[in-house]
């Protein structure tokens, strides 16, 4: 934030203290929105985030007066976007995080931060790496024609590598039912969100495979 960067300012003032800025660059991707400005749990990018500084604050002068007065080295330029998998965003997001890094020519690295999306259900898609990537490498290598400077790429997986590596077995306890037209059927578990937090935290849908006290596999649903 801004006042973040005054904080360490005036701390560090003639020092050349590194530090890394990172940009809210306005929009963002991922959840379950196809909105790219709107809130979404796993979408935090946009006017409805208030994660990095705004990057119209960047673009305008603010930071880099900031950066100036006090001396400070920006070495890192970090923007989130969020979840999602949409190369077009991917790339538009990677030109803006890159205009960026061209103010300050002390900047070594850029982070696109968003975990890449991992389609856990029947029909949901997987973030496919070669369709994002080559719109991304194509900007980074614009970027170092242009510039004469080679910019390290940062990435933010997020659970992309995990996701499917394990499953969390439980136990039903217990069966309540409610009636009438929004009547359920709810099974208690002997698990929560200690031990899966995505579905309270982001809304998030896991698959269930349900295996019958009976231990027939017909009755596997």
């Amino acid at each position: 934030s801004l006042s973040q960067i005054e904080r360490v300012g005036q701390h560090y003032a003639g020092k050349g203290q590194i530090i890394g800025v990172r940009v809210n660059p306005g929009v963002g991707s991922g959840g379950f929105s196809a909105s790219t400005t709107g809130f979404s749990k796993t979408n935090v990018g946009g006017p409805s985030s208030s994660f990095g500084i705004w990057h119209e604050l960047v673009s305008d002068g603010t930071v880099p007066d900031m950066v100036s007065k006090y001396g400070l080295v920006v070495e890192r330029i970090h923007t989130h976007i969020g979840s999602g998998s949409d190369p077009a965003i991917w790339q538009s997001v990677a030109s803006k995080s890159l205009s960026f890094c061209k103010i300050w020519d002390t900047v070594t690295a850029c982070n696109l931060g968003g975990g890449y999306k991992v389609g856990r259900n029947p029909g949901e898609p997987t973030t496919d790496l070669q369709e994002i990537g080559a719109p991304v490498t194509q900007v980074f290598r614009d970027f170092a024609d242009d510039t004469g400077r080679e910019v390290k790429l940062e990435i933010e997986p997020g659970t992309y590598l995990v996701a499917n590596a394990g499953a969390l077995v439980c136990t039903v306890q217990d069966k309540v039912v409610t009636t009438g037209d929004g009547g359920h059927t709810f099974l208690k578990l002997d698990a929560g969100m200690t031990d899966v937090l995505r579905p309270s935290l982001y809304g998030a849908i896991h698959p269930l495979t349900i295996l019958p006290g009976s231990g027939k596999s017909a009755d596997v649903g």
